[in-house]
C-alpha cells in the first residue's frame, strides 16, 4: 500500500470518529522514520464552514463577547478529544488490519505552525509568513518563504521575506512569485514567536527545554497523542497528549516505557 492510499484508508477510518467529537480532519501525513509514522491533524471546524483561522488571529474575549455574544467552547480541540481518536483509529487500525507492521500513531492538532494540506486551507491566512517547499526549483528556489498574499484559482502569491532573530518581518527587493499549488511539496506557516526584552537587556536565546513537543500544550501550539502498535498487539490507552515519550505497546499487551 503506498503512502497516497495509506493516508486516503486513514482518513476514512478516522472520519466519523472525528466527526462524532464534532472536529473535522485537517489533514493525514505518512512518513518512514525507521518505522511508520502515522499522524492525523484534527481542529474545530469554523463558524462558517470554512478552514480555521490562526488562534492567534482570533478576535479578544471581550472584543467578541461585545460583538459576536457568547465566546465559543473551544478553539483546538483538547487532549482529551486526541487521546479519544487516538484509541479508537488504533482499534479500527487493527481490526481492518491496515498496518502489518509496527507503526506510530500520533493525533494532534495542526498548531501555529501548521502545515496545509490543501490550497483552500491557506485562504484566512492572508498576510501571514508562510513556506512553500517545491517539487523543483522556480527561479533558482526550491524554498520561498514570505507574506501569503493571495489564494487564487489553483495558485497563491507570496511577498518574499525573511525573518529577523528579533521576529521582524524583513521584506526582499524582489517582485512577488506566483507558485501553482501542484508545484508545491509541502506548505507551512510560519507562526513568529516575539521574545519580549526588558530594557537595557538582550532578548534571550530560547531554551533547549522549550524546543521540542515536551509539555502538554506545545511551543508550536498543538496538542498531541501518541501511540506506539506492534503488529498483532493488544491496544491500551495511550499516555496524555504532549509526553515527549510515546507508550510502547509490546506483543501481550504491555506497556512499556
Amino acid at each position: 500500500m503506498n503512502a497516497q492510499t495509506l493516508e486516503q484508508k486513514i482518513t476514512d477510518l478516522a472520519d466519523p470518529i472525528v466527526k462524532a467529537l464534532g472536529l473535522d480532519i485537517w489533514g493525514v501525513e505518512v512518513a518512514q522514520a525507521g518505522r511508520t509514522v502515522l499522524r492525523l491533524f484534527v481542529d474545530v471546524p469554523s463558524p462558517a464552514g470554512e478552514d480555521s483561522a490562526p488562534a492567534d488571529a482570533m478576535p479578544d474575549a471581550a472584543d467578541q463577547a461585545a460583538e459576536e455574544g457568547p465566546i465559543p467552547a473551544a478553539m483546538s480541540a483538547s487532549i482529551d478529544q486526541c487521546e479519544e481518536i487516538s484509541r479508537h483509529l488504533g482499534l479500527a487500525l487493527e481490526v481492518e488490519d491496515v498496518m502489518p507492521d509496527a507503526y506510530v500513531l500520533e493525533v494532534s492538532t495542526p498548531g501555529l505552525s501548521r502545515r496545509f494540506f490543501r490550497l483552500e486551507q491557506m485562504r484566512p491566512y492572508l498576510d501571514d509568513m508562510v513556506e512553500a517547499r517545491l517539487h523543483t526549483a522556480f527561479e533558482g528556489r526550491r524554498i520561498w518563504r514570505g507574506r501569503l498574499l493571495s489564494v487564487d484559482g489553483e495558485d497563491l502569491q507570496l511577498a518574499p521575506a525573511s525573518i529577523s532573530p528579533d521576529g521582524d518581518i524583513l521584506p526582499e527587493d524582489v517582485p512577488p512569485v506566483r507558485l501553482p499549488w501542484k508545484s508545491v511539496r509541502r506548505a507551512t506557516r510560519i507562526h513568529i514567536f516575539r521574545q519580549p526584552t526588558k530594557p537595557g537587556k538582550k532578548p534571550a536565546r530560547p531554551s533547549a527545554a522549550n524546543s521540542g513537543k515536551a509539555s502538554s500544550k506545545g511551543k508550536q501550539g498543538r496538542q498531541v497523542a501518541q501511540a506506539v502498535a506492534e503488529p498483532g498487539a493488544d491496544r491500551e490507552d495511550p499516555k496524555p497528549c504532549g509526553e515527549s515519550t510515546p507508550s510502547s505497546m509490546a506483543a501481550g499487551g504491555k506497556h512499556e516505557s
